[in-house]
């Protein structure tokens, strides 16, 4: 499977309780392990601090701190989402087993997400499941170029 292809760093050393934390793309705000529950981790606003990210060739990075888990990546165009109905699914849902940081593949050339266009905003959602419940990070990337 394509998504098998992760990194997992050595000596990794992150002193947290939380179930998962989003490297890459830079989350919108500051980790909030009680907030993961919610959509955008709490985080309802757009912040200015975007991030570039392509059109082909691009991946994000979360660190798991469950053994084995499912996670997916959601994307919205709008301006300011502020529900789950502003995502649409760019990725199918995988599973992935170990601890430590995962550096998944993200196409959005491959996926079902039609009509993104180099300079354009969007908002991505990654879901996580690591047996206890969906848990939500969003992040702010904008598609400035395409490989």
């Amino acid at each position: 499977m394509i998504f098998a292809s992760y990194l997992v760093a050595a000596g990794f050393a992150a002193v947290v309780n939380a179930h998962f934390q989003l490297q890459f793309p830079a989350p919108r705000g500051r980790f909030v392990e009680d907030n993961e529950p919610k959509f955008c981790d709490g985080f309802t606003s757009p912040v200015s601090n975007r991030t570039q990210f392509p059109l082909t060739g691009g991946f994000f990075t979360l660190n798991s701190e469950h053994p084995k888990w499912t996670a997916t990546a959601l994307i919205s165009t709008s301006q300011n989402p502020t529900t789950f109905q502003d995502f649409t699914q760019a990725l199918p849902f995988f599973q992935l087993t170990g601890e430590g940081l995962f550096c998944i593949p993200l196409e959005f050339s491959n996926s079902n997400v039609t009509g993104l266009t180099a300079g354009q905003n969007v908002t991505l959602q990654i879901e996580f499941n690591g047996g206890d419940g969906s848990l939500f990070q969003a992040s702010l990337p904008r598609n400035i170029f395409s490989l």
